[in-house]
């Protein structure tokens, strides 16, 4: 089973992201990730065994008694790997302490069970879209960009209290990944 831990979005901001990433018409070799896919990913964990499934559960339970809810806010867009050769689209959030803190606590946890520790810097971010041709990446982030930057953001509220996070299982289909809550854990 393909599962990723991950926090996810408010339908306010999702619809406020769907706003900024729709293009005007449709964009060859970029795929525009659903309203419904929208997250913030703290862990994937790739393929886990279903008997595993009540391990992981469990941990992670343990790991949200640690933590309270706190407040995120939506800060900009940015590119993967680099603007040269985009991949990914995303939008960031504030990098706060806590969610740092979060997504390394459910790395160490999850290092137990024998996943492997994530090499880079834990990236808070919500994929907005996939390239495969960068010319047509390059126009989508730049209208992204121009957009967000021309907001009043005072007029938006960007802000949101994470509550929760959830183990997500991702089905893969000709369509795209399917995404369902496996469990919920509710933090403090």
């Amino acid at each position: 089973m393909r599962s990723f831990v991950a926090i996810e979005l408010p339908e306010n901001i999702k619809e406020f992201l769907t706003g900024i990433v729709s293009p005007e018409f449709p964009l060859q070799g970029v795929n525009i990730v659903s309203k419904e896919n929208f997250h913030i990913t703290l862990k994937f964990l790739g393929d886990v065994g279903e008997k595993l499934i009540p391990e992981i559960i469990q941990i992670l339970r343990n790991v949200a008694t640690e933590f309270f809810p706190f407040i995120l806010k939506i800060t900009h867009p940015g590119i993967f790997p680099d603007k040269y050769k985009p991949r990914v689209i995303w939008m960031g959030t504030e990098n706060t302490e806590t969610l740092k803190k979060l997504a390394r606590r459910i790395d160490e946890a999850m290092e137990n069970l024998g996943f492997k520790r994530e090499e880079r810097d834990f990236k808070s971010h919500i994929t907005l879209a996939r390239i495969k041709n960068p010319k047509n990446g390059k126009y989508l982030f730049e209208k992204i960009r121009k957009q967000f930057s021309s907001l009043d953001v005072n007029s938006h509220s960007l802000n949101f209290t994470v509550k929760e996070f959830v183990l997500m299982k991702s089905t893969l289909t000709s369509k795209g990944s399917i995404y369902s809550v496996l469990e919920r854990f509710s933090l403090g």
